[in-house]
């Protein structure tokens, strides 16, 4: 079962949410990589009306993930 995105939102043990004007910044946990990787997954497989930009580090490690709401449609 996956989580809805405002309890990803809230964070947990594995990643902690920053809060930013245009979205929010998720970023692992030392020593829960496996874990935050599957919550990037589920961001990015579930994303409809978001932007996901994975922000990784130069060892290809993704550790930071932003989230923005895309412009509405009229």
């Amino acid at each position: 079962m996956t989580q809805p995105l405002h309890d990803i939102l809230e964070g947990g043990p594995a990643y902690g949410v920053i809060d930013a004007k245009d979205g929010w910044l998720l970023f692992g946990r030392e020593g829960h990589e496996a874990e935050f990787r599957a919550v990037m997954k589920q961001v990015q497989a579930e994303a409809r009306d978001m932007e996901v930009i994975r922000l990784e580090t130069p060892d290809d490690m993704p550790d930071r993930v932003f989230i923005a709401p895309l412009p509405q449609r009229h």
